[in-house]
């Protein structure tokens, strides 16, 4: 019993004898040369010593700011580090109760950006609702505006991200051609997962083909006739052992495999071309912000 109290004043009496700015310090110095890992055991020692050994002559709103500050702070770091995913998890630590209105933000646009950066659109656009929900003046819910144009043109809901643009270029008085700027929206590039399976099923090599990959498909092709060829060959020969199992085991392992990554091949090229209307987008309205 005794030790464990020595052990809990060794830990609690440093830090209550220094300001929540001075307990940042290390991992501040930390994050700064770069030691990114480091920096985030010393801010989750710090958001520790926040929350176990608290000062009681110090009020609820001060210790929730200094552990909203602490899990920002890791979030930076998790954000430099790319790790966004795991960013966006930290911040779901933010206490967002009794803040003011542009503390709660601050925080709240943290989290919408985590999940964006992420890749958790429909998550962002979920956070951008509650921004919306619970800061009621719309001048500084404003600024979420790009955030929702974005998450909406990854997720491809074209026509929703336009009508937010139109507010976004009417807010801030542009005159600006808007289905121009979205005119990625009438192009054809992106392929049908399905559709491109069933060619890969019915002829292969042909889904390959149809998401833009012509050599690979051929390829394909190529490989499943040679492996067919070379078990009705062998069995033919009388070699049954060899063809079945070399012969058409092999024709079957390209086979079900070429229809497999056809899918795979699909998914990436309307993943890619997404992120590069998207970028586009982005591209645009840096220009409106400069």
């Amino acid at each position: 019993m005794n030790r464990f109290y020595l052990i809990c004043t060794f830990l609690c009496v440093p830090f209550l004898t220094k300001t929540f700015g001075q307990n940042f310090q290390e991992g501040d110095s930390l994050l700064k040369r770069k030691q990114y890992d480091l920096a985030l055991l010393a801010y989750e020692r710090v958001y520790f010593e926040i929350t176990e050994f608290s000062d009681t002559t110090l009020s609820s709103n001060s210790l929730q700011e200094a552990k909203n500050n602490c899990v920002l702070r890791k979030v930076y770091c998790l954000k430099t580090m790319g790790k966004f995913e795991e960013a966006s998890k930290t911040a779901q630590r933010f206490e967002l109760n009794n803040l003011s209105d542009s503390r709660q933000l601050l925080l709240r646009n943290e989290i919408v950006v985590c999940y964006f950066l992420s890749g958790f659109y429909e998550d962002a656009l979920s956070q951008i609702q509650q921004i919306r929900f619970f800061i009621k003046d719309s001048t500084l819910t404003q600024q979420t505006d790009i955030w929702e144009i974005l998450s909406l043109v990854h997720l491809k809901r074209y026509a929703e991200a336009k009508v937010i643009f139109k507010k976004y270029l009417e807010r801030k008085h542009i005159s600006m051609d808007v289905d121009e700027v979205f005119s990625f929206e009438k192009k054809t590039g992106f392929r049908n997962p399905k559709k491109a399976e069933a060619l890969a099923t019915f002829l292969p090599g042909a889904g390959m083909i149809y998401s833009g990959k012509v050599k690979e498909g051929v390829t394909s092709l190529i490989l499943q006739l040679a492996t067919l060829g070379y078990g009705g060959y062998s069995i033919w020969k009388g070699y049954y052992f060899s063809g079945f199992f070399s012969g058409f085991g092999l024709f079957q392992a390209f086979y079900f495999g070429g229809i497999k990554r056809t899918g795979v091949l699909v998914e990436q090229r309307n993943k890619n071309l997404t992120d590069k209307y998207a970028q586009d987008m982005a591209k645009v309205i840096m220009k409106l912000e400069e």
